[in-house]
């Protein structure tokens, strides 16, 4: 029955053109669900189009999909108190979700069923009420699915329609058919309905599961009036109690989804939560289940030790000489969510991590911090010693590294720098002013030496040539900023306390020194034994020698011989001299001071075993200049149009002149800006007013510029379109059109009339009777017409011809005459 009621829910889904999509999108044949249809969203980086949401690291598999869950949106109930003891969780007793516009999955691994408590229709429980549930029971069948704004055809085999006899199922195609095709299906098809509905599984039923319809956003079956029937016992019939709570049985899970899960947003999911129904009677699909992925272990902390806030990544500065270790309060924690057994604990446990010191790529040593869970504080297991802060400049890296249970590394460092607080800029960022306005080039900006110390009034600012700050011109311009801060140490006086007595020495030339010790002529420190081993001595010559603890170890007086350690002394010899030169060595600590003649060894040859010494190295004064830079862009805004000149204020053209109104127009403008190349600027015929290159006459017409900043200039003027003058060419052009008449025809034609000779015609061309305007009016008006049979000139032509004057048809001859000589 469930396979026949599933080809029927198929048919379904056909019909309200749904369907599930059958291509995949992972290699595990999984189609992958993200919000917004973008995995960017979910990893919240710069790639996504929508709102960076964050991942829950949790997903949801099933019926052929994979459901990543946002941020916040996957809870678990065993995290849940019921804090007034109700039997019930409220929207008060459980975390909420801050993404409501996606799935949320509530997870019940505890023993213990659980119902979730509304008192607005679920709203109170996803902050933004979500109107499709999905409960999936501890083996991962779909149980039970809730649509209540979503339709869904259902029929009733049932006696009546009221809730207590009605027996929903999902109709047939045919019955679907006969309900689409009614007029009035509420009359016609009344077993038949396009309805939310509560869909569960039910063995007991012969379908294998029920239906009941609910009303549009409501929970409650669709034929029960709340308003008048106060027993939630009877608004569902598959639900016991108030149908408005969701009830979570041990081991559940249930989904919701929300408004942008459903909707035109993300089509890939709206199609998969309308497959439900058919997932749920389909026995070969393979259960739910849920997957959460580890992660790494994060610490925190690290951030806080950073120095200088310009250079990019945490930098630690260590004053120089100055003493350094470091920190316990950086912690390492990740985020465990399974015990043992493999229930959800969601704890977060901190961790034991390491440091590691290296410079120029080589470790120099590791430190190790072990957290105490009971002090809840880190130990660790030694300070810092290979980091040196009397080389000013000198470079390390602290690298902080982990590994979680899960087996996920992670690792983050720090540049240590041996010096000052680096000395800096504040405020310098890329300006824009405008154009002929004085600019104040320090304004907004500050500069200090790193410890709040003011040093604005030192900086040097260095301009392009040719930038006038008190008329700047338009454009960019670099502008530099320095300024140079003095770093000074004082040094520290080098120095043994002999039992009291000070003596000084310079570290420099004194201190393990390739010296002798007879001739040096002052107190002389060995920290390292090989000089002293190849120094000399001799009588009168007192070398000590000082335990770590700072006391006297033994004491050599090559005045007498005399040799104390802890057992007294003895007098010794040369050879027994040399040869404990030679053989001597300082353990981790110790230290050897010498001189020689009787300014220097006094204080030496009062000591004896455990006299205290005590050695102070120092150092010289130090002094050293820090120079800062930084530079910002000033674009000086073009405030000044672009200047458009017009060439001739009595401009005129003839109507062959141009073959474009707006190279007629433009031919009389020039332009240029204070700025911009000529190239840059924008020139065009913004108003041609209505002027024609066909039509003389005068004609406004105006033209625009437009320069890169966007100001413009205008210019008006008036052009004058006169009829283009006749040539040569073309009374030789009206010529040919009439060269259907010879010269003999012509001449026949005069002799015809025979009013007028020859001799007559050349007395009016002497007389000039006609001018040569008056001829050119006549050859215009002698234009033939084509008459379509071959020939050009009618019978009106001629007579025009001989009427207006035998003059025009010697003119005509002359002309053709001389143009035919010509050929």
């Amino acid at each position: 029955m469930k396979k026949l009621v599933l080809l029927f829910l198929l048919g379904l889904f056909a019909a309200f053109g749904f369907s599930v999509t059958s291509y995949a999108d992972d290699v595990d044949g999984l189609i992958e669900l993200y919000p917004y249809d973008q995995e960017a969203c979910l990893e919240a980086t710069s790639a996504c189009t929508y709102t960076k949401l964050g991942n829950s690291n949790w997903d949801f598999v099933y019926y052929g999909h994979r459901y990543h869950v946002v941020r916040g949106s996957a809870r678990y109930t065993n995290e849940w108190t019921d804090t007034n003891a109700d039997g019930f969780i409220d929207a008060l007793e459980m975390t909420a979700t801050p993404w409501n516009a996606f799935a949320s999955v509530i997870i019940n691994d505890t023993d213990e069923s659980v119902v979730l408590k509304t008192a607005n229709a679920r709203t109170d429980l996803t902050s933004v009420v979500h109107r499709k549930y999905a409960y999936f029971d501890e083996d991962g069948q779909l149980q039970m699915f809730e649509d209540h704004i979503s339709t869904f055809y259902i029929h009733n085999d049932g006696t009546d329609l009221t809730p207590a006899n009605a027996d929903w199922r999902l109709a047939t195609q045919a019955e679907i058919d006969a309900f689409t095709a009614a007029t009035d299906p509420v009359t016609e098809t009344p077993n038949t309905k396009l309805t939310h509905m509560r869909m569960a599984l039910d063995e007991t039923d012969s379908d294998g599961y029920v239906i009941e319809p609910l009303g549009y956003l409501k929970w409650t079956n669709a034929g029960v009036d709340t308003t008048t029937d106060l027993d939630v016992e009877n608004w569902s019939v598959i639900l016991t109690g108030d149908p408005n709570y969701v009830s979570i049985p041990a081991g559940w899970t249930v989904v919701s989804f929300g408004t942008n899960d459903r909707g035109t947003l993300n089509p890939k999911t709206t199609a998969y939560i309308l497959s439900l129904p058919t997932a749920m009677l389909d026995d070969t699909v393979d259960p739910f289940y849920t997957e959460y992925t580890d992660q790494p272990s994060t610490f925190a902390g690290i951030t806080a030790l950073d120095d200088d806030g310009v250079t990019p990544g945490t930098n630690i500065v260590v004053d120089y000489n100055g003493a350094f270790d470091l920190p316990t309060t950086v912690t390492a924690s990740w985020l465990d969510m399974f015990d043992d057994a493999g229930k959800i604990i969601n704890d977060t446990e901190m961790l034991d991590y390491s440091v590691v010191i290296s410079q120029d790529g080589v470790d120099l040593e590791t430190i190790d911090f072990t957290y105490d869970s009971v002090a809840m504080a880190y130990t660790a297991s030694g300070p810092v010693t290979s980091i040196d802060s009397s080389v000013f400049g000198s470079g390390y890296t602290a690298t902080w590294m982990v590994t979680n249970p899960a087996g996920l590394d992670t690792e983050v460092s720090a540049d240590i720098v041996i010096g000052v607080m680096p000395p800096k800029f504040v405020g310098v960022a890329d300006r824009y002013v405008d154009q002929g306005v004085f600019v104040d080039l320090l304004e907004g900006v500050t500069a200090d030496d790193g410890y709040s110390n003011d040093k604005t009034s030192t900086v040097q600012v260095t301009t392009p040539v040719g930038f006038n700050m008190y008329n700047p011109l338009p454009g960019e311009y670099q502008i530099d900023l320095t300024f140079t801060h003095h770093v000074h140490f004082d040094g520290v006086q080098s120095q043994v306390d002999i039992n009291g007595t000070i003596v000084n020495f310079n570290e420099t030339t004194a201190l393990n020194a390739d010296v002798n010790i007879n001739t040096f002529g002052s107190l002389v420190v060995f920290t390292e034994i090989d000089n002293f081993t190849d120094s000399t001595t001799s009588w009168g010559s007192v070398i000590v020698v000082v335990a770590a603890d700072n006391t006297v170890k033994e004491v050599y007086d090559r005045y007498d011989w005399g040799h104390i350690t802890s057992t007294g002394e003895v007098i010794e010899d040369l050879t027994l001299f040399t040869a404990w030169q030679a053989a001597l060595t300082l353990a981790e600590g110790e230290f050897i001071i010498a001189g020689h003649g009787s300014v220097v060894t006094p204080p030496l040859r009062a000591l004896v075993f455990g006299s205290p010494v005590t050695l102070t190295i120092g150092y010289p004064d130090f002094d050293y200049d820090i120079v800062t830079d930084a530079s910002y862009m000033l674009t000086v805004d073009d405030l000044t149009a672009p200047l458009l000149l017009i060439v001739n204020n009595n401009y005129k053209i003839t109507t062959d002149e141009f073959t474009t109104v707006n190279n007629a127009i433009l031919s009389n403008v020039v332009a240029f800006d204070l700025t911009d190349d000529y190239e840059d600027l924008a020139i065009y015929v913004s108003n041609p007013g209505g002027m024609s290159l066909t039509t003389p006459g005068t004609y406004t017409v105006e033209v625009t510029v437009e320069d890169l900043a966007g100001n413009t200039a205008v210019q008006s003027f008036d052009i004058t379109v006169i009829a283009a003058k006749v040539n040569e060419a073309d009374v030789d052009a009206i010529i040919d059109s009439l060269d259907l008449l010879s010269a003999d025809e012509i001449q026949a034609l005069i002799d015809a009339l025979g009013a007028v000779s020859a001799a007559d015609v050349q007395a009016l061309l002497d007389a000039q009777t006609l001018t040569e305007a008056e001829i050119q009016a006549l050859i215009d008006a002698a234009t033939p017409e084509e008459t379509g049979c071959g020939s050009a000139i009618s019978t009106g032509s001629v007579i025009f011809f001989v009427l207006s004057a035998t003059a025009i048809a010697s003119t005509v001859f002359i002309a053709r005459s001389k143009k035919e000589t010509s050929k």
